[in-house]
């Protein structure tokens, strides 16, 4: 299965077109994190724990979406 948000794929024939599939995630943050985030934005720099939430919350949108294109081809050839 290719996954792709364009409407062509060089050397590949489309046939067929799935409804877009979407996924949320929602990470909290701990008290710890909001202080050391807010020095941060007092003094610069980057908040490596925000970083880390972000890259926790990529890794499992990406997951997730990945889960339900499976699960809407699955019996087809995708």
């Amino acid at each position: 299965m290719i996954v792709t948000t364009t409407n062509s794929i060089e050397g590949r024939e489309i046939s067929r077109y799935y409804d877009p599939i979407a996924a949320n995630v929602v990470i909290g943050t701990n008290i710890f994190s909001d202080i050391g985030a807010s020095y941060v934005d007092f003094f610069g720099g980057r908040s490596t724990s925000y970083e880390k939430k972000m890259h926790e919350m990529y890794r499992r949108v990406t997951e997730t979406l990945k889960q339900r294109a499976q699960a809407t081809c699955s019996g087809t050839s995708c």
